[in-house]
């Protein structure tokens, strides 16, 4: 857990981007098909298209929360099917087997298991259908809030970071960088140690939060982050929070990079 001074640091770089996060937001689903899938009406739908993504986006989660939340009650048809559409329409995740899919959820809602090796699907799910708990656990989330940690010089594990397809973020692998601030713990100090193939994970487990932990783990930190960096309504709702790390994790974040990261080779 980030203690309270350093997520005043995170909120205080925050605070410089949150008034501009209608115009940073840009994600703008299809959403064609939430007529027959009884979420919207066509009319609704037709004024819908006609928002800029950020109003659109606030739109759909208040109407799917609402949504999936009575399908889940009154019919798991409803539900599986509104939730692969959050998964594959919304998240752009076409996962072949839907069936394994729908199982992570089934395991979570019947056993509260939660697997980091599909965190990106199930976690869309769960943003949508408990928004004060819980947030899309996507890879420029984890990038920003990362960034925000090395360069604020919070003492804190990193979060893993899911595979991403984004080309800035491969370009600058935030890994590579939480690891080359962390040097000397990767330095070879044993040949035998180095010889192992678990070499890199092993010293990895001191530097970033291991897998089963970290979904709950950034639940609670930008929980504690919203309750200082937003007023009114959006305190108690993650996704502005969550919103704000994915807007500006290939633009500003980037930029503060690039303007800020000094290699000297010797």
């Amino acid at each position: 857990m980030i203690n309270p001074n350093e997520i005043d640091k995170i909120v205080n770089y925050l605070k410089q981007y949150k008034n501009q996060l209608s115009e940073y937001y840009n994600w703008n689903a299809n959403t064609e098909k939430l007529e027959e899938l009884k979420v919207f009406s066509k009319s609704e739908l037709d004024e819908l298209v006609n928002e800029k993504p950020f109003e659109k986006e606030i739109k759909l989660k208040i109407r799917i929360c609402l949504k999936l939340n009575e399908f889940l009650k009154n019919s798991k048809t409803d539900f599986n099917n509104l939730s692969l559409w959050i998964i594959k329409n919304w998240g752009g995740i076409n996962s072949p087997n839907d069936s394994k899919t729908l199982n992570l959820i089934d395991d979570y809602l019947d056993k509260g298991i939660i697997k980091f090796d599909r965190i990106a699907s199930l976690s869309k799910v769960l943003a949508y259908l408990k928004p004060k708990e819980f947030i899309i656990y996507d890879s420029r989330v984890a990038y920003s809030l990362n960034w925000i940690l090395l360069s604020n010089k919070i003492e804190s594990k990193f979060f893993p970071i899911p595979e991403g397809r984004n080309s800035k973020m491969i370009a600058f692998d935030m890994n590579v960088l939480i690891r080359m601030n962390h040097l000397n713990s990767y330095k070879v100090n044993n040949e035998i140690e180095f010889k192992n193939k678990q070499f890199i994970s092993k010293i990895d487990k001191k530097v970033f939060i291991p897998k089963n932990q970290a979904y709950l783990e950034l639940n609670k930190t930008i929980s504690q982050i919203s309750k200082k960096l937003w007023s009114n309504e959006k305190t108690k709702y993650l996704y502005y929070t969550e919103m704000l790390l994915f807007a500006i994790a290939d633009t500003e974040i980037y930029k503060d990079i690039t303007n800020r990261i000094n290699l000297n080779i010797i």
